[in-house]
């Protein structure tokens, strides 16, 4: 098959990025790889990356009003919001048949044969966080309570066929990117993870890859059975290990497994060693510029409460369609967050009266023609927030109904 793999990154990753690409050319040369950099760089910084690979950028993606649309997201919100959109690009290639998502702090260390396989008799594949039961009351509160907040499946891998429905699950994916890629765990959201509970619901020809040598992190490792051989080849319950998530080894996310899971052994430490060596060995060779994304033109930092405030106001938008240098700006978005917050996404007191976050936002949309540009998102929800209060769910499913053939 005519694969193509690509990874999202901003400029700080591009160490795990050479990590992930060194061990893509070294199992999977015959693959085409893209990377999708996070970033706003003029050619010639592209060029000096030395990467074998096709090098993307959100400005070259098919993304409605993509400047003010990117200042609503962190950074780890924009790095996983453009996925899909590079997705849709690759398949519509001529020279693919799939495309496979790998995130940048993923190494391969065996052929992944039967990724490819799959990939032939599914339209999408995931994978679970977890494809064993926990044991211990420690791992169903650490995994299993986990899973059920931030999503089943983890999206550092995914794998889409260039099929009709494959396509179509691209488009799909990318409108809810669009409007509801958002790190909001309290309100069902976990950026672009939680969509993919739906997706076998949704889909035909979704296939789970449950191999315990895939997807291989600090959250089920000890449950697959690491070894290392003399030689010093990592296997998972016996068969080589196809890759491994180095989720979270910056923040020390990755070293807390080891208080519900214990020590993952001489093979947990082997591939430590190594990895943080191969990306020391990186660092030296890329700087780590300041994020293109976090600053406005003036070089003044972009406060978090700032992206909220922008994203959930209509007027801000209207009166601020290019926030990056809007003169001014910095000024009303912080007054913005001083007043009294304004829900952009549900009303607390919507809660209340048992509706939930996701399924309060959809009707809203639903009733008040949601718009198609990031200007109108706020105005939709205030709209439905009114419709509420004046005639009640009833008003609302009835608002709905006549609008019930729009699309997201």
């Amino acid at each position: 098959m005519r694969i193509h793999v690509f990874t999202s990154a901003a400029a700080n990753y591009l160490p795990k990025v050479r990590v992930l690409f060194d061990s893509l050319a070294a199992h999977h040369p015959e693959w085409q790889r893209h990377l999708l950099l996070v970033e706003d760089w003029p050619a010639t910084e592209i060029a000096a990356l030395d990467l074998d690979a096709e090098i993307h950028q959100p400005r070259d993606l098919d993304i409605p009003d993509w400047r003010p649309w990117a200042f609503c997201h962190s950074i780890v919100e924009l790095c996983t919001a453009v996925k899909p959109f590079l997705l849709k690009q690759l398949l519509s290639r001529e020279d693919c048949d799939a495309a496979v998502y790998l995130d940048p702090d993923i190494c391969v260390f065996s052929s992944l044969d039967e990724v490819v396989s799959a990939c032939a008799a599914h339209s999408v594949l995931l994978t679970p966080h977890q494809a064993t039961p926990e044991t211990t009351l420690a791992g169903v509160m650490a995994n299993e309570l986990t899973s059920l907040r931030y999503g089943t499946y983890n999206l550092g891998f995914i794998a889409v066929s260039a099929s009709e429905v494959g396509q179509r699950f691209a488009q799909w994916w990318s409108q809810r990117a669009y409007r509801f890629n958002r790190d909001d765990v309290a309100n069902g959201l976990f950026t672009d993870q939680r969509w993919m509970d739906l997706v076998p619901g949704l889909f035909e020809g979704v296939g789970v890859l449950r191999q315990p040598r895939l997807n291989v992190a600090s959250w089920n490792a000890h449950l697959r059975g690491l070894e290392v051989s003399s030689q010093g080849e990592v296997t998972v319950s016996g068969a080589p290990l196809g890759f491994y998530h180095f989720t979270g080894l910056d923040s020390g996310n990755h070293e807390l497994a080891r208080v519900y899971a214990g020590d993952l052994g001489e093979a947990g430490g082997h591939l430590l060693q190594n990895y943080r060596e191969a990306l020391a060995r990186n660092a030296r060779q890329y700087s780590y510029p300041a994020w293109t994304f976090g600053h406005f033109s003036d070089g003044q930092a972009i406060e978090p409460s700032w992206r909220r405030a922008y994203r959930d106001d209509a007027t801000l938008q209207a009166r601020f369609p290019d926030p990056w240098s809007a003169p001014g700006i910095a000024e009303a978005l912080c007054g913005a967050t001083a007043r009294e917050a304004k829900p952009g996404f549900i009303s607390p007191g919507f809660e209340a009266g048992g509706a939930s976050g996701v399924n309060l936002a959809y009707l809203g949309q639903q009733a008040v023609q949601v718009a198609k540009r990031p200007s109108q998102w706020g105005s939709a929800f205030r709209a439905a927030r009114r419709i509420l209060g004046r005639e009640g769910w009833k008003g609302l499913r009835r608002r709905m109904s006549r609008s019930s053939g729009e699309s997201m």
